[in-house]
């Protein structure tokens, strides 16, 4: 791996003037009389790039993170080098602003290094670089979302791209009179330190050709209200005051599809009009990614505008999530074409399944070959389920596809709105993705970098990096805390612990000062108590987050053991003894539930919540009461017999902690019901959707990772898999007939563990380096090592 050598200076024309929303291109030439037998090139900036070498397409980077320690790409070169003349272009964007999945420190730049063996040396120096302010990029456009940054627009008449593709004679934007190449040492604040890549990067192919599904035409331009300086939200524009005069055509424009492009004519516009075509890129085969498109064209006025879409069920164009409410979303680009020939591609990546291209001015035809090139995680899947109910098949499915939608650099909420990693989400995603492939490599980046920018009064803010006056969720900082153990449990190693530790402790300390004179803990006003999208009582002393905090400590006081901390895990054993006895005030023997708080006046109050009750049975608070709990709460709630007008119902979201605790209670078939209900509303979609009603809030998400748990019920669910020691070394199944066939696969260590059965057929293969405890109907088996067993039962 290339180190990145101090030869190497931060580049910018002019690193913090005009910061906000700019773009900057940098080119190398050089003259190779041999090639390298590798030809490794390290490569970083500050917030995003995108490399070519000699024209052609590479990669973009890095990974999101603090810089304090930023991250920077190794990649081979060797592919795209030749003899003799070779060119390197960097586009880097920098948005001048903090949003919830970068926060900015006042600083742009552009880092690389290469040393080969051939004698070749490249290094970012001012001197061995062009660089320049891309002014072909217009600054100010609106924001993709309340969360994201900016939309792009980009004009081709003065950026035709050549400075990217062409070897000699290419041209670049014109320069604004400030401009001035700068260079700063490597340390320069706010990068203080840097480090390598520890994720894979980024799964960048053109998926398969999208379809052309509705096309119409409507006037442009409709009167807006005069202000004195108007926001240029051209995807809102187009929403309010342009969108509804459309009338669609029944004739669609001839299309020819190759593997991965889209090829049509758009017919000439009439005078003050638009057309419009709507692209579907596939309801499981969508990623979040950019779209890349060529297009021929006579005029030089020519306006193509891209609007990115989420769910859209009556394949017409519509914002069902308004750009004027909720979290504003409107992501989209623009792009002025040139006359005669264009190729461009969006820098931003966008997560969705839809894109609306609207034509303006073109009074001649215009050729348009539309691609979409994938920017995600690459996930080895080799996890699997299957079974004879199609509908439970199609659940996994969807469920797998929301996973792959939510993996980009980090696990991210929804690639929608916000691509911002939420820890709550990340927990649900790190063992959908443990299922699914076996690696916990993101997980582990994103407890580094959730701890990377500690919040107020010892806490984390519940999503990292993040704008300074991001989320402070206390609930999420003990999910944090619980990951650590995940990581432990899926693993078997402690080194995360011990790192993070201190962290973790403050965290709890948080909690302690929280304790009211009886002893349990109280709401914080300062920060957000978010707990579900579910109307459980916040403030006062609420059941649900007592009954968390509990909840996460037994599992810190297995840490503390593992960790070889006896002292301090007996401690905690004692405390946790204390503070059940205490959380037993929260129930109330007249209802025989849990009640959701204690006011302020001490009174327990409040319509008993589906969540306490479900914690109290996981924290194994007090099996007494269990009986109750589970037939007032949650049986009902499996059957679907309580109203969520009345009674605080899980979303799918959180369902994924009632449905553990209804298996750890053999409730299997209610459990199935619930989850097919649950989620066969969801299906026309492909993907998992935040709530269990879409339309309910307009910036609900109908791809949300933290519905996507069903990658992990479903196995479980029917093979009763248990995970009963660290690292998979022992697990317990239980395999419930509950289908006429069944079959899974589940990444280990040692191999893959593959189950299934078909009538009375039963097989089991368990890989290396794992004993496994088989309950069967009529026998319980006790396999070691590598075995396989098919057996009638």
């Amino acid at each position: 791996m290339n180190v990145l050598s101090k030869k190497a200076f931060w580049l910018w024309p002019r690193p913090n003037f005009n910061a906000q929303n700019s773009y900057a291109g940098f080119r190398h030439d050089f003259e190779l009389k041999t090639l390298p037998s590798s030809a490794p090139f390290a490569v970083t900036a500050d917030q995003s790039y995108k490399l070519w070498v000699n024209g052609k397409y590479v990669c973009r980077g890095p990974i999101r993170g603090h810089q304090a320690n930023w991250y920077y790409d190794t990649v081979d070169l060797l592919p795209f080098l030749k003899k003799g003349k070779n060119w390197i272009a960097v586009e880097v964007h920098n948005p001048g602003i903090s949003f919830y999945s970068y926060t900015y420190r006042d600083r742009a730049g552009f880092l690389c290094y290469a040393k080969w063996d051939n004698g070749t040396e490249i290094a970012s120096r001012s001197a061995d670089w062009i660089m320049f302010r891309n002014t072909a990029y217009n600054s100010n456009t609106g924001r993709q979302s309340s969360q994201l940054g900016f939309q792009e627009e980009l004009d081709l008449r003065c950026d035709d791209r050549s400075w990217i593709t062409e070897e000699e004679n290419y041209t670049i934007p014109p320069q604004p009179e400030w401009y001035t190449p700068t260079e700063c040492p490597q340390g320069t604040l706010p990068w203080s330190s840097l480090s390598p890549r520890p994720t894979e990067m980024l799964e960048e192919k053109f998926i398969p050709a999208a379809e052309l599904i509705a096309f119409g035409t409507g006037k442009c331009n409709a009167s807006a209200p005069e202000t004195p300086f108007m926001e240029n939200n051209f995807v809102r524009d187009f929403a309010i005051r342009e969108l509804p005069s459309i009338r669609y055509s029944k004739a669609l424009p001839e299309t020819v599809k190759d593997n991965d492009s889209l090829t049509f004519t758009l017919p000439a516009a009439e005078s003050g009009a638009y057309s419009a075509i709507l692209l579907d890129t596939g309801r499981l085969a969508w990623l979040p990614g950019t779209a890349e498109m060529e297009a021929e064209t006579g005029d030089r006025e020519t306006i193509l505008d891209l609007a990115f879409l989420h769910y859209l069920p009556e394949n017409k164009i519509s914002f069902e999530a308004f750009p004027s409410k909720g979290s504003l979303v409107s992501p989209g680009a623009r792009f002025h074409l040139r006359d005669g020939h264009n190729a461009f591609a969006c820098f931003q990546i966008t997560g969705t399944r839809y894109t609306a291209l609207i034509l303006r001015g073109n009074t001649q035809p215009v050729k348009i070959i539309f691609r979409w090139r994938s920017a995600v995680s690459p996930m080895n899947v080799t996890g699997s389920f299957q079974c004879s109910d199609p509908v439970l098949n199609d659940i996994y499915a969807i469920s797998v596809h929301t996973q792959r939608c939510c993996s980009m650099d980090a696990f991210t909420d929804t690639p929608w709105r916000e691509q911002s990693q939420w820890w709550g989400d990340a927990r649900i995603q790190a063992k959908n993705t443990l299922y699914l492939t076996g690696d916990t490599r993101l997980l582990e980046q994103g407890i580094r970098s959730i701890a990377g920018q500690p919040g107020p009064e010892g806490l984390l803010f519940a999503n990292a990096p993040t704008t300074a006056c991001g989320p402070v969720l206390p609930d999420y900082c003990l999910t944090w805390i619980h990951t650590l153990y995940d990581l432990y449990f899926f693993t078997g190693k402690t080194e995360f612990f011990r790192e993070y530790k201190a962290r973790a402790e403050q965290i709890l300390a948080y909690f302690e000062r929280q304790r009211g004179a009886d002893g349990l803990i109280r709401y914080d006003n300062r920060f957000w108590l978010f707990e579900d999208w579910s109307p459980l009582p916040k403030e006062n002393t609420p059941t649900f987050l007592n009954l968390l905090f509990y909840y996460t400590r037994i599992h810190y006081r297995k840490l503390l053991e593992a960790a070889g901390f006896t002292d301090e895990a007996e401690k905690m054993s004692a405390a946790l003894e204390k503070d059940r006895i205490l959380l037993r005030s929260f129930y109330d023997p007249g209802q025989g539930l849990f009640a959701p708080e204690i006011n302020e006046k001490g009174e327990r109050a409040g319509v008993p919540s589906v969540h306490d009750q479900v914690l109290a049975l996981l924290c194994d608070l007090a099996p007494e009461w269990n009986d109750s709990l589970l037939k007032k709460r949650v049986i009902p709630c499996l059957k679907g017999e309580l109203s969520d007008d009345k009674i605080a119902l899980p979303s799918s979201f959180w369902a994924t902690y009632l449905m553990q605790a209804a298996d750890k209670f053999n409730l299997i078939p209610e459990t199935l019901d619930y989850l097919k209900r649950g989620w066969e509303t969801m299906l026309p979609s492909g993907t998992a959707w935040e709530h269990f009603v879409s339309a309910d809030h307009v910036s609900w998400s109908v791809c949300h990772a933290w519905s996507g748990h069903p990658a992990y019920h479903l196995p479980e669910l029917f093979f009763g898999i248990k995970q009963t020691s660290p690292d998979w070394k022992t697990l317990e199944l239980t395999p419930r007939f509950q289908t006429e066939t069944a079959s899974f696969t589940l990444p280990l260590p040692g191999g893959l563990l593959k189950c299934s059965w078909n009538g009375h057929n039963f097989h089991l293969e368990l890989p290396a380096g794992t004993s496994a405890k088989l309950n069967l109907p009529n026998e319980v088996l006790e396999l070691a090592g590598h075995a396989a067993i098919s057996k009638k039962v």
